[in-house]
């Protein structure tokens, strides 16, 4: 595991639950709604391009893993599910070593997982 990205602030201060947005040519994005210290608002959106597949996994359904490893910070993960989407399909070699895992997980969930070739973050 590794950490890319952490919530500048605590995961409670989310104003909303995260939104999760499909986007053209295999994007998506997380938009997040913080409160800043002053009482503002203000959104920070993470975008993830080159994606294979995603999940979302709400509370109920969520593992103690899930907040250990994911709690308000961006990770990467070795997994099957990232072995089976690099074996499947049609996909050259630099594409299939490009893929990364990546879970993020918010109070109460959902806990958010993309497979995707590369991130960025626009604060």
């Amino acid at each position: 595991m590794k950490e890319h990205w952490r919530l500048p602030v605590a995961a409670s201060a989310l104003l909303n639950s995260p939104e999760f947005v499909v986007l053209r040519r295999r994007e998506c994005a997380l938009r997040l709604l913080l409160e800043a210290d002053d009482g503002t608002s203000r959104e920070i959106t993470l975008q993830f391009a080159g994606v294979e597949s995603y999940k979302c996994t709400f509370m109920t359904s969520c593992t103690a893993a899930m907040f250990n490893l994911a709690y308000g910070k961006l990770v990467s993960l070795n997994s099957t599910w990232l072995d089976e989407v690099r074996s499947t399909g049609k996909k050259d070699a630099a594409n299939i070593h490009a893929l990364k895992h990546l879970m993020i997980t918010f109070d109460d969930g959902p806990c958010y997982e993309i497979i995707c070739r590369s991130w960025s973050v626009n604060e």
